[in-house]
């Protein structure tokens, strides 16, 4: 992996520090730009948004609650970032729930950019950073919050630190091995990653260094390298400076975490009911649009042309398709799963990338032929996709017409820009301008096309119909079962509280593995919604309540309907949304002067 000779192509042409700053400024608009426009949606960052909350406002730094119940399920250190940002900065609004994701985004660009300069020189670290800066599954995670954004950065920087101490600069492993202070670093973000998301680091980390290493024959001498007693004290006193305070003043916590793990990885004898396809078949989507480049950038180590880019290169093939393979034998492993793994995808990417367009150029006319028509395919491929888009939105969505021809523009001006710019000689700037035009893209998707579907998928509009409706000296409402958590954000100067009895302790998982011997999921739907319609009735018909007006699920209101007629009266209910909706229902003065019994289905 040589780099270009020194005045020729874009080593001469371009200043010193160009080609960076294009990857830097690129990096701040895609992850930065618009991070506030949209509305909480997703599950994850509705989450985070309501433990940060209550970290505040109840001063849960230990554990935090959502649903009024302790949220033992994720480790705190993104929640406790995100509650400070907003405690120093007095701001609780999107871009600061955000804005510790969108950080580790960067910050982990800058090691794909450091890490691929050394595996392939600097044409390789600026492809992979650009790589993965338009990698669209890597965007759209990073920029929500959550636990797995910043797990990303921490695996990436560990996995660094580990090759800057395996390899000294310049030299191939076995000849001379890097400062000992990497050894610190390397723990250091192990245990920090630790309290972001548990042990998954360690598996990530520690099954890429040892297939690296046993694929080099050096399994023995890599590990004694890596070992530090100071290191493995920083990483013991990091992963466990939360889980031990938990299990003090919550022994339960650990069967949490347990059932948590095994559910993941299918060994907790539980019957989840979202089973998935293999991860690997994922792959595609989420490497778009480099799919074709990371496809063949996982065999290119089995190529006889591949031994020139042996062994550094099963550094991030290990990382990328070792852990992808283990994720195969988890029975419910998600795609953000694999989030952390895709800075190694990027890797692969830039590697492949630089070798097709030095290829390319190469006086072998069978092998510079099989390059160009890759990279013309390539640009063809997005060339195309660019022109049908607008097409395929005109007719299904023709409100975002316009925008989508400015975004096929901006594409088909990239592809454009890249082939002359490879023509000039460039190599990893090449890519560039493709990565400028899926920036255009996201940028146009965030920030006029996302925002007008805040009011179907949002839950603003509710919390200010909320205030509207209810009276001012109403400070509580109460809800039933669960609630999407985004509306703990948005809501203020109002308190919701469960019907008591309607929540487990913890998790309905553990709830049940606990009171079933067969220890499965699957119980008696029917059964289940005549329970939960006398809790609700005993609650209504109860002399004590915290408020009179009850949220409820539609979908949960209309099984439980009939049984409570002339109980509750529905004052709000949401339509055409495109998430959980809710009916606001008023207890009616007469529901407590009625029989508990009276028209009790359950007891009929």
């Amino acid at each position: 992996m040589a780099e270009p000779v020194p005045g020729v192509g874009e080593e001469g042409t371009i200043r010193r520090f160009g080609p960076e700053v294009i990857l830097a400024l690129l990096a701040c608009l895609v992850f930065l730009g618009f991070l506030g426009s949209v509305d909480l949606w997703g599950k994850r960052e509705q989450r985070a948004s309501a433990e940060a909350i209550d970290t505040i406002d109840h001063q849960h730094w230990l554990v935090a609650q959502i649903q009024c119940r302790p949220r033992l399920e994720k480790p705190p250190l993104p929640r406790w970032t995100i509650a400070s940002l907003m405690r120093l900065t007095g701001r609780r609004d999107e871009w600061m729930v955000r804005l510790p994701s969108a950080v580790s985004a960067l910050a982990t660009v800058g090691l794909v950019y450091a890490l691929g300069r050394r595996l392939g020189g600097r044409s390789v670290g600026l492809a992979s950073g650009l790589a993965l800066t338009s990698m669209g599954f890597f965007i759209t995670e990073l920029r929500q919050a959550g636990n797995d954004g910043p797990l990303a950065c921490f695996t990436t920087l560990a996995l660094y630190a580990a090759w800057r101490r395996l390899h000294a600069e310049g030299a191939e492993f076995g000849e001379q091995a890097g400062a000992r202070r990497w050894n610190l670093l390397f723990y250091g973000a192990l245990g920090l990653g630790f309290l972001t998301k548990g042990p998954i680091v360690v598996l990530l980390a520690g099954l890429t260094l040892v297939l690296y290493l046993a694929t080099l024959h050096q399994l023995r001498n890599g590990l004694t390298r890596l070992w530090d007693g100071r290191g493995l004290l920083l990483f013991v006193v990091l992963a466990l400076s939360w889980p031990v305070p938990v299990l003090v003043s919550d022994p339960n916590a650990l069967r949490v975490w347990m059932l948590e793990m095994g559910q993941k990885a299918g060994t907790a004898g539980i019957s989840h009911h979202n089973h998935r396809m293999p991860l690997a078949a994922d792959w595609t989507w989420m490497t778009l649009p480099w799919v074709v480049l990371g496809t063949t950038a996982v065999i290119l180590p089995f190529l006889p042309r591949g031994k020139e880019y042996r062994p550094r290169i099963w550094f991030p093939w290990w990382w990328a398709i070792g852990n992808l393979a283990m994720f195969c034998f988890w029975s419910v492993a998600k795609p953000n799963y694999f989030l952390p793994c895709l800075p190694a995808a990027a890797l692969l990417v830039g590697i492949e990338w630089v070798r097709i367009t030095r290829l390319a150029r190469e006086t072998d006319q069978r092998a510079s032929s099989l390059a160009r028509r890759l990279l013309q395919f390539h640009w063809v491929a997005l060339f195309v996709g660019a022109a049908a888009a607008p097409v395929f939105v005109h007719g299904q969505m023709p409100a975002f017409f316009g925008w989508s021809v400015v975004g096929a523009l901006a594409v088909t001006s990239g592809v454009v820009l890249s082939a002359w710019a490879w023509r000039r000689g460039a190599d990893g700037l090449a890519l560039a301008p493709l990565a400028g035009a899926m920036t255009a893209v996201m940028l146009i998707g965030y920030g006029a096309l996302a925002p007008k579907l805040n009011p179907v998928r949002s839950h603003r509009a509710l919390a200010a119909t909320l205030d509207r409706v209810l009276p001012a000296e109403t400070k509580s409402i109460m809800f039933f079962k669960e609630l999407d958590e985004g509306l703990w954000f948005y809501l203020r100067n109002r308190e919701l509280l469960p019907v008591p009895g309607s929540l487990p302790k913890y998790n309905a998982a553990l709830e049940l593995v606990i009171e079933s011997n067969e220890n499965r999921l699957e119980l008696d739907f029917t059964k289940r919604a005549e329970n939960d319609t006398k809790i609700f009735r005993e609650w209504l018909q109860g002399p004590n309540r915290a408020s009179d007006y009850v949220l409820i699920r539609t979908k949960d209101y209309e099984k439980y309907a009939a049984g409570l007629a002339g109980l509750v009266t529905p004052i709000h209910r949401e339509e055409g949304l495109k998430r959980n909706e809710l009916v606001l229902l008023h207890v009616e003065p007469s529901a407590v002067a009625s029989s508990p019994h009276q028209d009790d289905p359950v007891r009929r």
